[in-house]
């Protein structure tokens, strides 16, 4: 039951000034979730017509419907329902709280900084309105408003870890780089799944010039954040029915890496709508995080039969291919997400590793050339280019020069142990074996103790080689599988 704005306007009993409603298209919607706004919306009209219902009672039918919808991603419905129960309640912290959150997630940072100084106002214990105050000050740069509100949260429970994550974000954005390392610190010992803080630790501890620690936290990094407990929002997820609601569940499994359990939820939501695009691409990711590659596979060429042109089935079929050592298939799935994407610099390095994986040397060579041209710094891709430049099988492929100047440039950048040996590997490839020898030496020394045998094997096999002060050209590709990691 759609109903248009007027009808909501003309069965008002109030005078006071009324948002129209625009009622969504629920065409496209599961049965269930259907049933469900229809439901409602007609528990809405019918507050509406009664003359009896007080304007408390009708400002939480207009929230309650506002939920529903906001819950399913209907955002500008929800606002709608938002600020006529706000109107008719206006010292209800709930409606403003959730519109305050629309508005932030839509990138209206000043309108959704009103909203939440009022809600502190109204309930000034929700923490997760001056967390969310907090982050919304951050996003304008103002730095000072933003560690107050974050110190506000603290006050009130110190165990806030979104609000020790947010005060490091301003003490990285004023270069208090001790001060962040403290606030980043204190939120993975109270939040240790939420390896997204690896990241902003690494840029602290970069500051400090703590090379090893960044290099330690860097490794360490992931998709898991860290969030406010926020009952408002999270009770949302009550709301859903059908596909979302497993969707929903799934996805807080999988960024917690409970995979299994995602994987559970992700297949509930694929039995509810079997050609769920997303329900499937979400539950071949779980598959491969759980070792299911022959079931991810499954998925994804599912996924590629319900739309042929998902750039990100592609590649993750490729990359659940390329596991299988099935190189010729992910070479053609990595083929057809670059038709689609041309710049997709991860596909494009990934094609190149399972060229080489074929010994199509040429073409890997051509791949980086590409990716190198479009995304010029990105070391990954110059740092391959230049051991494939000074390695390659196919000798007329070389270019010791090049190859120097690519892996110097690289090794200056990372000071990477493998990317160190590239640096070797050209100078031999230019025939300066002392150099070459020499350069290599460094590399072994730095790396013994390092716990990492297999590259100091590779290291040591090739200094054999440069030490032969009559041919010391490279003559193996030993180092590329380290180099593609």
């Amino acid at each position: 039951m759609n109903l248009p704005p007027v009808i909501f306007c003309i069965l008002c009993a109030f005078s006071w000034p009324q948002t129209p409603l625009h009622g969504p298209d629920l065409t496209k919607l599961e049965e269930s979730v259907r049933a469900q706004i229809e439901t409602a919306q007609a528990a809405l009209t019918a507050k509406i017509k009664d003359p009896a219902t007080s304007a408390a009672a009708l400002s939480e039918a207009y929230g309650t419907l506002g939920q529903i919808y906001h819950a399913y991603s209907l955002n500008s419905p929800a606002r709608e329902c938002y600020v006529n129960a706000s109107s008719l309640a206006p010292k209800d912290f709930r409606w403003i709280y959730l519109l305050a959150k629309l508005d932030q997630n839509e990138g209206r940072f000043e309108d959704a900084i009103r909203r939440y100084q009022l809600v502190r106002t109204l309930q000034p214990d929700y923490i997760a309105a001056l967390v969310n105050l907090g982050n919304a000050f951050l996003e304008l740069n103002r730095l000072q408003d933003a560690a107050e509100s974050f110190n506000a949260a603290l006050k009130i429970d110190e165990r806030t870890s979104a609000a020790h994550y947010g005060l490091g974000q301003v003490a990285l954005s004023k270069r208090n780089y001790s001060e962040a390392v403290d606030h980043f610190e204190r939120t993975l010992a109270q939040v240790p799944s939420a390896n997204r803080v690896h990241y902003s630790l690494a840029m602290a501890y970069r500051g400090l010039g703590a090379v090893e620690k960044v290099k330690a936290h860097l490794v360490q990094q992931g998709p898991v954040g860290v969030r406010v407990s926020d009952p408002l929002v999270d009770g949302l997820q009550d709301l859903i029915e059908g596909e979302r609601v497993h969707l929903a569940r799934g996805k807080i499994a999988f960024e917690a890496q409970r995979y299994v359990e995602a994987a559970s939820e992700f297949r509930k939501a694929v039995a509810a709508s079997p050609d769920s695009v997303t329900a499937r691409m979400n539950l071949g990711a779980a598959l491969t995080q759980i070792g299911d590659l022959q079931g991810a596979a499954e998925q994804f060429a599912e996924v590629l039969r319900l739309d042929p042109g998902k750039v990100n089935a592609h590649y993750n079929l490729a990359v659940v291919l390329a596991t299988q050592n099935k190189h010729a298939d992910a070479i053609a799935h990595l083929q057809s997400a670059l038709t689609a994407a041309p710049n997709d610099v991860g596909a494009r390095f990934l094609l190149a590793r399972e060229l080489t994986k074929s010994e199509r040397w040429d073409e890997a060579l051509d791949a980086l050339e590409k990716g190198h041209a479009q995304h010029p710094e990105k070391a990954g891709t110059a740092v391959v280019l230049a051991y494939l430049l000074a390695t390659s099988p196919r000798l007329e492929l070389r270019n010791g020069s090049r190859a120097l100047d690519l892996a110097e440039r690289v090794y200056k950048a990372t000071g990477a142990l493998q990317h160190g040996a590239v640096v070797a590997a050209a100078l031999a490839e230019l025939g300066r074996c002392n150099e070459a020898a020499e350069w290599q030496r460094q590399m072994i020394a730095a790396a013994e103790g390092k716990g990492n045998p297999d590259l100091l094997a590779k290291l040591r096999a090739s200094l054999k080689s440069y030490e032969n002060s009559q041919s010391c050209r490279p003559t193996d590709t030993s180092l590329l599988d380290s180099l593609f990691l």
